[in-house]
């Protein structure tokens, strides 16, 4: 009895330790994915002034950091870049469907291939697609080229992003693009939330023990990071310019800033419409002199200013003041400088500022408009993310050893029901069941779990049974009075046509008497 208590105790301990040691391992795994101190942030501060982003422009691609900078704290400061960005965000669904790629070969198509179909969906599943991929796409619009380092364990998948400053891209393999980073730029404090490969490039470089054939570096500081790091741009020249790329709305920022300043004066233009002025006159003799002590005046002037409310200016002096009226002071055109600014922001955007609550004349602007703008999504963002994800999937070991590709649904949540109507018509003439699936939503996973749990478990065909109506009943059953099966003794459960009612109606007459 006492070695059993021992035994269970022992058990107990271990599972404890287990538990310990998870938690542990789980807490590393989101210390290396979060930044509290944000130490891997970008250090290039954001321009404020119109002539300096003038000066970046014209050497785009020397200066794509301070750009980067300059376009984020836009997004978060301008309301029309940060929407506009949003909007483009928000436009693709991120549905996505999977194949296989046969080939010129034979393969055994069952029953391996359906455990394979079921593997790679998980796989998928677990990249986490419909969080990432929407952060990937918004990085890449702020700064032009983005680079993150995938950290996976048995709990999960997620990526570590680091300062565009701190890489470049080297090279294209399949479509995806891969990135070296400068270990100068790493300092010791971040060394813990590294990777283990960069923790061990780092210490190669400070070691010194570099040598000038090594294919791991270039200019023996810069490591070329393995496959587990990605870099995401939309501008393919970013190869011949140093590896570096800016964003599609970088022409944007000097008419955003010009926008800033035009508000600005808005402002100074509503303050001196509401000005009013105070005039105390300090008494004189016949000569122009003071009959009171300044002291005094200073006195009254000072009282007088503590009890004035906002917005009224005291003056208080011994000559005349004329008056003269401050409404209307600032510049009459501000108004319209406002609306010209941001006309021209949104052409440099080359989003329809109709689509943003503008006015428009036709409605079919600002549909054409959202067409338009999910065509440049289409062309350029899906194939991007369709390199990456099929390099992802060649990790992923198949029984039938078929590789397998990916392909994102072409929809828009603008135009989503269109779009499923689209891939629904398509089914008529042999359309693929599968894409039309991930168009309503279904990512693989859900349609061999969800679905095969509902037909095969559920079986909720017989729970879900469509209700005879007059839409359902031919009229040939009707004419030969077709009832159908019963399902327990009950008249209406089960029959096909229309069902029997004790309120009959104009329509049940009439079949009625077609019998």
């Amino acid at each position: 009895m006492v070695r059993k208590e021992r035994t269970l105790r022992e058990r107990r301990q271990q599972r404890q330790r287990s538990l310990a040691a998870i938690r542990k391992k789980n807490a590393e795994y989101a210390s290396v994915l979060a930044d509290p101190k944000s130490r891997f942030k970008s250090a290039t501060t954001a321009t404020t002034t119109k002539s300096s982003i003038k000066n970046y422009l014209q050497r785009p691609y020397d200066n794509f950091s301070s750009i980067a900078s300059t376009l984020r704290q836009a997004y978060t400061n301008s309301g029309v870049v940060g929407r506009v960005i949003d909007y483009y965000q928000a436009h693709p669904a991120y549905n996505y469907s999977i194949f296989p790629v046969l080939g010129n070969k034979n393969y055994e198509v069952e029953p391996k291939m359906q455990q394979d179909y079921v593997d790679i969906a998980y796989g998928l599943n677990q990249l986490n697609i419909p969080f990432y991929a929407p952060y990937f796409f918004k990085e890449t619009l702020i700064e032009g080229v983005s680079f993150f380092y995938k950290i996976e364990d048995s709990t999960g998948i997620g990526y570590m992003k680091f300062p565009g400053e701190w890489c470049r891209i080297t090279n294209i393999e399949n479509g995806v693009y891969r990135f070296r980073i400068d270990m100068s730029k790493i300092k010791q404090e971040v060394y813990d939330a590294l990777p283990n490969e960069l923790q061990q490039a780092y210490d190669t470089y400070h070691g010194g023990n570099i040598s000038d054939d090594d294919q791991n570096w270039y200019d023996r500081k810069w490591y070329y990071v393995s496959d587990s790091g990605v870099a995401f741009t939309f501008d393919p020249n970013s190869l011949i310019n140093g590896g570096v790329a800016i964003s599609p709305f970088a022409a944007a920022l000097a008419d955003s800033l010009s926008l800033d300043q035009a508000k600005e004066n808005i402002d100074i233009k509503d303050k001196l419409d509401t000005v009013r002025l105070i005039h105390s006159k300090i008494p004189t003799d016949s000569n122009g002199e003071p009959t009171l002590p300044l002291k005094t005046a200073k006195v009254f002037d000072e009282q007088m200013r503590s009890r004035l409310p906002e917005g009224v200016v005291a003056v208080t002096s011994p000559s005349t003041l004329s008056n003269i009226p401050l409404k209307g002071a600032g510049t009459e055109g501000n108004y319209e400088t406002v609306n010209n600014g941001l006309e021209q922001l949104f052409y440099d955007l080359g989003t329809s500022a109709p689509l943003f609550g503008s006015n428009t004349t036709s409605s079919n602007i600002v549909k054409e408009s959202v067409k338009k703008d999910a065509n440049w999504v289409y062309t350029n963002l899906f194939p991007m993310l369709e390199n990456y994800y099929n390099y992802e999937l060649t990790k992923i070991k198949t029984q039938s050893k078929v590789p397998w590709n990916i392909k994102f649904i072409r929809q828009s949540n603008f135009t989503l029901k269109d779009d499923i109507a689209n891939y629904k018509d398509q089914l008529s003439y042999g359309g693929s069941r599968l894409d039309y699936l991930a168009a309503c939503g279904f990512s693989p996973i859900e349609v061999v779990s969800q679905l095969s749990f509902e037909q095969q478990v559920l079986d909720i065909d017989s729970l879900m049974v469509v209700k005879p109506t007059s839409n359902t009943i031919s009229s040939k059953d009707a004419k030969n009075g077709v009832k159908g099966p019963t399902i327990n003794n009950n008249p209406n459960k089960g029959n096909v046509g229309r069902p029997v009612t004790d309120n009959p109606t104009d329509d049940t007459d009439r079949l009625d008497d077609a019998q």
